[in-house]
């Protein structure tokens, strides 16, 4: 059984995101992430064929210089467990972030809004 979770950022820092590194712990990307979000970026991660847990993974994001990183961790599991979002900017008051979506069913359509403090 597939798992799908689909990630979009929507980038209201009026800073270009720009792709640092990537590390899947399940699953595959089956879009990668852009390397640069302007205003908009999508994703898609899926868990791999023959597996017995979702896609879970961090997508790292830099502006600034590199002096602002931003993360986004995603885990999209197998079975009854509810699936997580969580976005965590450095330094911590870099960005305001909300998670928007639906945490359940197979396939989960998740947008990471960020916005200035």
């Amino acid at each position: 059984m597939t798992r799908k979770v689909k990630m979009t950022v929507n980038n209201n820092t009026n800073k270009v995101l720009t792709f640092k590194n990537k590390d899947r712990k399940h699953g595959k990307f089956t879009t990668d992430p852009p390397t640069t979000i302007q205003a908009s970026g999508s994703w898609t991660c899926s868990n791999k064929s023959g597996e017995l847990v979702g896609p879970e993974g961090t997508v790292v994001y830099e502006t600034d210089g590199g002096k602002t990183i931003v993360e986004f961790y995603y885990n999209h599991p197998m079975g009854s467990a509810t699936s997580s979002y969580r976005v965590t900017p450095n330094p911590a008051d870099a960005m305001g972030y909300d998670i928007k979506g639906s945490f359940k069913g197979h396939d989960q359509d998740i947008t990471f809004e960020l916005f200035l403090v």
